[in-house]
């Protein structure tokens, strides 16, 4: 068994203290009925991503955050950015809307939240975050797909990564405000005998575990958007 921590594959600069947002409130109503029921969540493997620019994102905000126009200021503003210098995250959204667009470069996703008001995520997120080397990719993608349902459910999710010879890498993964597209997380090394008394949401375990690794991005353990390593 061995491990090692892994540097950026993708590196961030020019950051906001916490990613670039933009929020447009100017638009009252019911809050959205696009909320998705805790028990009605699906986790899709991969986002759907769209290429945005001046000219279509109107549309594609509107779409995904139907309480947005095409003279919304917020729209209107970042219509003339695009695309969005490297390192700069902005979500669209609406003081009464469950989704959000969120916009990187010039590629976007639309971000839905479920009812307990966590982000759903699509499994891949957890690529370049804490990963398992040697386990077969239909593996990983089941159990990126739990972690991804148990931060749709609370926020946050803890896993243990099992070596054949009892030693763990403890995962911890969490949603960090005010950006509900970012996902902050953190791993130790335990020797067998030392973590199996801990409480963990999953025990992921696999004989062809060969290490762990984690991604670090601009000196910090956590994506600023969900699309941030492609």
């Amino acid at each position: 068994m061995s491990f090692r921590s892994t540097f950026p594959l993708v590196c961030l600069a020019a950051l906001c203290a916490a990613g670039c947002v933009t929020t447009d409130q100017t638009q009252g109503g019911a809050p959205s009925s696009q909320f998705v029921p805790v028990d009605r969540i699906q986790i899709q493997q991969r986002f759907a991503v769209v290429d945005v620019n001046a000219a279509n994102l109107a549309g594609e905000a509107h779409r995904c955050v139907p309480q947005l126009g095409a003279t919304s200021k917020a729209v209107v503003d970042q219509a003339t950015k695009l695309p969005l210098p490297r390192g700069t995250v902005v979500s669209l959204s609406n003081v009464n809307a469950a989704n959000s667009l969120v916009i990187v470069g010039s590629r976007a996703i639309c971000l839905q939240q479920s009812t307990a008001r966590q982000p759903i995520f699509a499994a891949e997120i957890f690529v370049d975050t804490v990963n398992p080397s040697g386990v077969p990719p239909a593996v990983t993608d089941k159990w990126y797909a739990d972690l991804a349902r148990r931060i749709a459910e609370t926020g946050r999710a803890t896993a243990a990564y099992v070596f054949s010879n009892g030693n763990a890498f403890i995962a911890s993964y969490w949603v960090e405000p005010p950006l509900k597209t970012r996902l902050a997380y953190a791993s130790e090394f335990k020797k067998a005998g030392t973590w199996e008394s801990g409480t963990y949401d999953f025990r992921f375990v696999d004989p062809n575990i060969a290490s762990v690794s984690t991604a670090t991005r601009n000196g910090a353990k956590a994506k600023m958007a969900p699309i941030d390593y492609r």
